[in-house]
């Protein structure tokens, strides 16, 4: 079993969210992030990361979408003291970036090392071409070593939706992403699944099984950028059910979880979530 934090909650590294939560996540658990492009899900994982950090936890970012390089620059800017966030590279097309050699023993090989450490990334189609196929499955088999070989407490997928992008061929996609989320709840982690906003004629699998879901809603108003972000569920706990503004800044997601959203800004969340129902 993996180390857990001490307390009953697990704070996200944003107070007006954990606020919400009621003074954080059920630790041990899988929570889904979804919203739409540039809303701020991979900040908001990688904040919930470096809170881990910061309190002396292991904390494992499993990065599909961009490369650790582009990654620790795009975080940067924040004064984030990434170097402690241990990055398992799982694009088809990544290499080794780390002289620190941990090397996952199954048919996807790769690399964990230090954020700090991520240098570029080669994208060649020659790599793409000769790199090992990744899947949900395989991703699963990776993760179950370096849980076995690291005491990690949290854990982020960036991004569910690439993943199953890169999996898409699979009969038993579904399947596989039940048991990829009923894996990271028995091995003790906390775990947030990054994903796109869910298609709301479907329920999708990871929505269904994941024991809660935080969604970030971007909207443009008057020529304007207006976020907010709901609890569409939180299994087992009681939790804010309204939309609280939130804000991107220099220092990362701000969420004030005392102030009402907009009402032109409720009026378009109608269509889109339960508050409108």
């Amino acid at each position: 079993m993996t180390a857990q934090p001490s307390g009953d909650r697990v704070s996200t590294g944003v107070p007006g969210l954990d606020d919400m939560l009621r003074g954080g996540l059920i630790p041990g658990r899988p929570y889904v992030v979804s919203g739409t492009t540039g809303s701020g899900k991979s900040i908001l994982a990688i904040q919930f990361l470096h809170q881990g950090v910061k309190q002396g936890e292991r904390a494992l970012l499993v990065a599909i979408d961009e490369p650790p390089v582009e990654i620790r620059e795009n975080v940067r800017a924040l004064g984030w003291d990434v170097g402690k966030i241990r990055i398992l590279d799982v694009h088809p097309a990544s290499k080794s970036f780390s002289k620190r050699v941990s090397m996952v023993e199954v048919a996807a090989q790769r690399s964990v090392g230090s954020l700090r450490d991520a240098g570029p990334s080669a994208k060649t189609e020659a790599m793409k071409q000769t790199a090992p196929e990744i899947s949900i499955p395989s991703l699963q088999l990776m993760l179950k070593q370096e849980l076995q070989d690291v005491k990690y407490s949290r854990v982020v997928i960036d991004s569910l939706t690439s993943l199953k992008h890169l999996s898409e061929m699979m009969d038993d996609l579904s399947t596989s992403i039940v048991s990829l989320l009923r894996f990271l709840s028995e091995s003790g982690v906390t775990s947030l699944i990054v994903t796109d906003l869910p298609d709301q004629t479907e329920l999708e699998p990871e929505i269904f099984i994941s024991r809660g879901e935080i969604r970030l809603h971007k909207r443009m108003v008057a020529n304007k950028t207006d976020r907010c972000v709901t609890i569409e569920k939180f299994r087992g706990s009681q939790h804010d059910t309204m939309p609280r503004p939130m804000t991107i800044t220099e220092t990362g997601v701000s969420v004030d979880s005392r102030k009402k959203i907009p009402k032109t800004t409720m009026k378009m969340l109608q269509a889109f979530t339960q508050y409108g129902r």
